[in-house]
């Protein structure tokens, strides 16, 4: 059961194995399909970042540093200086128009230049002219300062705002390039888990036949235990019997033999030896209790053996001619038929 279970596990692994691959491989292709589409959009924000790299460092890095200079130029102390030395001139020139547009008018109304209003007059405007030139001054430094405060402001919002362009597009090249390797990598991931799928299955079914394999060595370890007891358990004699005389009893068929006769006297020669109930001495043999004959007395009835063990062969032929000799004598009973000249029992001959 371990076995099939293993083997019906594999083969339900290789259908949805196959059920499995025929999934990804619609998968792998749609994920080509949208890998293709984001690797084109990676390389378009790619391309436009390169593009507004390009014309930043071209058109608007010039004129930022153009503005930057300009802004620095009327930032300056020298140019502010100037500024207002230009404020100057320009109302003193103004004053001085209309100082002698205002003599002209007093002279022809006949105020004399000698008399103490024309004096009032004109003190009072040149601490007019002297008051409009100071501001003007101050004015055209205000007016410099703001406008280069201006300038540089410009040129800054102007500058921060196309590098972070240029960086935004670079940006979602390189994330669309993130999200096509991730797309990509997604149908790899599925062939991972189908192969680690048949993984499984193989691993479950190699289980199943080595539970098969230890379930069958147990009881094969079972069997030769079992063996093991009964051979310990057999007679010394029929030990004997395998390891002296088995050679003996395989060989004996006719066409092995010679110098056949029929064997005589058996059944005297089985009356002659005694059978009885023994035990082997510590030490020999198995060491149990049986019932047999001894070798000594097998041999003096028989010839056969060398007085310390009994040949098998010799043994079983002794048995069975001892068989036939009886059974011949009791089927005579049975029909009645003794001879009265039949000779009797004289003169034994020893078995052959």
């Amino acid at each position: 059961m371990q076995a099939q279970l293993g083997e019906e596990f594999l083969a339900f692994t290789k259908e949805q194995y196959a059920v499995s691959n025929a999934r990804t491989d619609k998968l792998d292709e749609l994920s080509q399909q949208v890998t293709q589409q984001q690797l084109d959009a990676s390389k378009t924000a790619q391309e436009w970042a390169a593009e507004d790299r390009a014309r930043y460092k071209s058109v608007f890095q010039p004129l930022q540093d153009e503005m930057v200079a300009e802004a620095q130029k009327y930032g300056s102390e020298e140019y502010q200086s100037e500024a207002a030395t230009k404020a100057r001139a320009d109302v003193i020139n103004s004053a001085t128009r209309q100082a002698a547009q205002r003599q002209r008018s007093m002279a022809s109304m006949g105020v004399s230049p000698a008399s103490g209003r024309f004096a009032g007059v004109e003190r009072s405007a040149d601490v007019t002219v002297a008051l409009g030139a100071a501001g003007a001054e101050n004015n055209a430094r205000e007016l410099a300062r703001n406008k280069a405060l201006a300038l540089k402001g410009d040129a800054i919002n102007l500058g921060n705002g196309l590098p972070s362009s240029a960086a935004g597009s670079l940006g979602l090249g390189v994330s669309a390039g993130s999200t096509a390797v991730g797309t990509a990598a997604s149908p790899l991931a599925s062939y991972a888990q189908n192969n680690a799928m048949m993984q499984g299955g193989y691993s479950t079914a190699m289980a199943g036949y080595q539970g098969q394999a230890s379930t069958l060595n147990s009881l094969y370890q079972n069997q030769l235990a079992g063996y093991q007891m009964q051979q310990q358990a057999g007679s010394s004699f029929f030990n004997a019997l395998g390891g002296v005389a088995g050679a003996a009893i395989m060989a004996s068929s006719k066409t092995y033999k010679t110098d056949k006769a029929p064997a005589k006297g058996v059944l005297d020669a089985v009356r002659q030896i005694p059978v009885e109930t023994w035990r082997y001495k510590p030490g020999i043999a198995d060491g149990g209790e049986h019932i047999g004959p001894y070798a000594e007395d097998f041999k003096a009835a028989t010839g056969r053996g060398d007085g310390k063990s009994i040949p098998v062969v010799d043994a079983i032929g002794v048995t069975l001619g001892a068989v036939r000799e009886l059974d011949e004598k009791v089927s005579k009973l049975e029909k009645g038929i003794i001879r009265k000249d039949e000779p009797k029992d004289k003169g034994r001959r020893k078995a052959a």
